[in-house]
């Protein structure tokens, strides 16, 4: 009972790191274009790759969290 209660805890974990760290989607997306602004770097490919800062950002969250639930699931 311990064991599968412990899982549970985990994957409420993980399940809440995600929604925090996809609510700071929008502060990073803002940083991302204050930097870019501040930087001097508009309409250049190194604006284009700055810009992708976010989509990274989701991904990889996204990623550590189907990672974790994997990982748990996998020994029920």
């Amino acid at each position: 009972m311990g064991d599968k209660s412990n899982k549970m805890t985990s994957l409420f974990m993980t399940f809440l790191l995600m929604i925090i760290g996809l609510a700071l989607t929008p502060t990073v997306a803002s940083s991302v274009t204050t930097a870019a602004a501040a930087a001097g770097i508009v309409g250049t490919a190194a604006a284009t790759l700055l810009g992708l800062v976010p989509l990274f950002w989701v991904v990889i969250i996204l990623a550590i969290g189907i990672a974790a639930v994997y990982a748990q699931m996998k020994g029920w």
